[in-house]
């Protein structure tokens, strides 16, 4: 299995230094978070990605996946970009470009709903040109915002290129039974996101200092043939992300074994 890290985690640091630090902390993949400093998918210039792709070639990094969220961006700049962000993917390599829905209005969550499958549906469009999927992954507060909401929308789409992003992080959050997840997406299962929770709260772990059962989660995955790449998932914040990125994959290795 590929274990990745995501470049969300080192917030306003240089993607230079990100990579770096993911690489000599044992990682053998990358999750290109386009929120990252450096990474603006409109301000990427050929020159800038010949140049990431030559450091990750040298660090021995491949590209699990390519993400864009932008929930703090303005609708338009988020559309640009996810659209800038589409064409990006072959050229990192990416087989996967991870997504999420946006924050709900109970008032007008149905129209939320039906203009959230539109667009996923012309994604999907683009993505299939690319040779590549979109995962889309379920977010406490947003329009899909569990793993319930992500099985009924795939059904509903019922599309070829997009899939599902499942972290576990949310799945706790938001109450889901993590064996029930998996066996239902099944096949659509693309990309993993990994972290901790305790007590329902929002705020990724380390790995085995929460109370996520990674033992079943490990095994429950092994049964549907999940062989897509696990991610570790840390939030930005106080502290040294380097060593938070070293902490996660000892934790994520002890868990995992276990």
């Amino acid at each position: 299995m590929k274990i990745g890290y995501r470049t969300a985690a080192f917030a306003d640091r240089p993607v230079t230094e990100a990579l770096q630090a993911i690489a000599e902390a044992g990682y053998n993949s990358v999750e290109l978070c386009l929120e990252s400093d450096g990474l603006n998918p409109l301000e990427l210039t050929p020159a800038k990605i010949t140049e990431l792709r030559a450091q990750l070639d040298d660090l021995g990094l491949s590209v699990a996946a390519v993400s864009y969220q932008g929930l703090e961006d303005q609708l338009e700049v988020r559309r640009q970009r996810r659209y800038a962000a589409i064409d990006l993917l072959p050229q990192f390599g990416a087989p996967v470009f991870v997504v999420a829905s946006r924050r709900e209005e109970p008032a007008r969550l149905h129209v939320q709903w039906d203009e959230a499958l539109q667009l996923y549906s012309e994604l999907g469009n683009l993505c299939a040109e690319r040779d590549c999927i979109l995962a889309v992954e379920p977010n406490p507060g947003l329009v899909i915002r569990n793993t319930e909401d992500l099985v009924r929308a795939l059904r509903e789409l019922d599309h070829p290129n997009v899939g599902a992003t499942l972290d576990v992080a949310h799945a706790a959050v938001t109450g889901d039974d993590l064996p029930w997840s998996i066996y239902q997406l099944g096949g659509r299962l693309r990309h993993l996101h990994i972290a901790d929770i305790r007590d329902g709260v929002h705020d990724h772990l380390v790995p085995g200092t929460g109370q996520i059962d990674f033992h079943t989660l490990h095994e429950t995955l092994d049964s549907v043939g999940y062989n897509g790449p696990a991610v570790l998932d840390m939030n930005p914040g106080p502290g040294d992300p380097a060593a938070i990125c070293r902490e996660a994959l000892v934790g994520f290795r002890q868990v995992w074994s276990d």
